[in-house]
């Protein structure tokens, strides 16, 4: 809070501006009882000093009463939050929250006597700290990656974020300093992938089941396993030529969940109808045809391409779960069915296209990600196209 001194009617003047809860500018002026005369004004100086002091310490105390009236106990804000925050975000999202909240951020803060308004940026910092070098909850020794830190503070500062709104007026958020330790080991950024060699082969193990059909439409598209599993004839364009992905299926903590949505907004996205994968959809619809009419009413007819010959869909990890059979029985090298999309951008990147075209190709939301995930396969690319530059230019002299 500032001032400045001014004379008025023979006297000194301490003159406040400040902008109401209306956003109207107000100026308020306040007598200091000393006459504006010759050798006053370092009393005046210093009584509008104390006038100043005086407003803070009694703005202070109003604060601090209007705080305490909207002021519990953090632990049991993080209660009221996770509820809040179930109907904000999507299920699989709030599952996410659910196990950071309840392995991890309740049990730290539960044991602490602090209240929503009195966490400080050092109390975060500690918490951060404390994972660093204990936070598993597995049971084995040592603290999470940097990455999980990242996670927590995140879900950290969305709580305290959303505390800035009423009824809890809280004046700033303390994750916003707050600092994740040095020590914070990152996590080696190690992919597994398939050549186009090795998943031809595994096409050829898995020719006439389902797992072939799936297998080859993730490795063409590099799609994730959710937009996969959610694949309905509705975003197949025979004409257009044309495969939209806009729904997703996945596993939640309380079974399993279908939404209209992708993990992201650039995940939303149309890919042209390769003709290598247009033969095994109109392949898929003639089985699922003579199926509704051999099940008649029975038919679980729920528009996804990969169902059981009843028409119900196959449960999310299916695909996961016979592909790990798979590969133990054939002995063939271990990859999650997420490698498989590992695979594509490989097989993209041999073919010569850039880390922004993958990028589109796959959904990530910026290219940013595409890197991180890809940047040594990208050092692969760049030093076979140095292979082809070296002796260029060499001369014999």
């Amino acid at each position: 809070m500032s001032g400045s001194l001014q004379e008025k009617h023979g006297k000194y003047y301490v003159v406040f501006s400040y902008k109401d809860f209306n956003g109207k500018r107000k100026t308020e002026w306040v007598n200091t009882g000393i006459p504006s005369t010759r050798g006053n004004k370092r009393k005046a100086d210093q009584r509008m000093a104390d006038i100043i002091s005086e407003r803070e310490e009694r703005l202070a105390k109003e604060l601090e009463k209007e705080e305490s009236a909207n002021d519990m106990l953090f632990a049991d804000y993080i209660d009221l939050w996770l509820e809040q925050a179930k109907d904000t975000v999507d299920v699989i999202t709030f599952d996410g929250y659910k196990s950071y909240v309840v392995n991890h951020i309740k049990p730290y803060f539960a044991k602490l006597d602090l209240t929503l308004h009195s966490v400080k940026v050092t109390d975060i910092e500690k918490y951060l700290d404390s994972k660093t070098t204990s936070g598993r909850c597995d049971g084995k020794k040592g603290g999470l990656s940097r990455r999980s830190l990242e996670l927590h503070k995140a879900v950290l500062s969305r709580m305290f974020g959303d505390a800035m709104r009423e009824p809890y007026n809280l004046k700033d958020n303390p994750c916003r300093l707050a600092k994740i330790p040095k020590t914070a080991a990152r996590s080696p950024k190690h992919i597994s992938f398939y050549t186009a060699e090795q998943c031809k082969k595994l096409l050829d193990v898995t020719a006439g089941t389902p797992l072939y059909d799936m297998i080859y439409i993730t490795f063409m598209y590099g799609l994730r396993r959710s937009e996969l599993m959610g694949l309905k004839w509705s975003a197949v364009d025979f004409e257009q030529g044309t495969v939209s992905i806009c729904h997703t299926v996945v596993v939640g903590e309380e079974g399993v969940v279908s939404k209209d949505s992708t993990k992201n907004r650039t995940s939303n996205r149309v890919y042209p109808l390769l003709d290598d994968i247009k033969p095994i959809l109109l392949r898929l619809k003639k089985e699922q045809d003579n199926n509704k009419k051999f099940f008649g009413k029975s038919y679980n007819d729920t528009g996804y391409i990969f169902t059981r010959e009843d028409g119900a869909p196959y449960y999310p990890s299916y695909p996961t779960t016979e592909l790990t059979k798979l590969l133990k029985r054939l002995n063939l090298p271990h990859i999650r069915w997420h490698d498989l999309r590992h695979s594509c951008a490989s097989m993209l990147l041999d073919k010569g296209w850039g880390m922004k075209d993958i990028s589109d190709w796959l959904g990530h939301a910026d290219i940013g990600t595409t890197m991180n995930i890809y940047a040594h396969l990208d050092m692969a690319h760049k030093r076979k196209m140095a292979g082809g530059l070296c002796g260029t230019l060499t001369q014999n002299f």
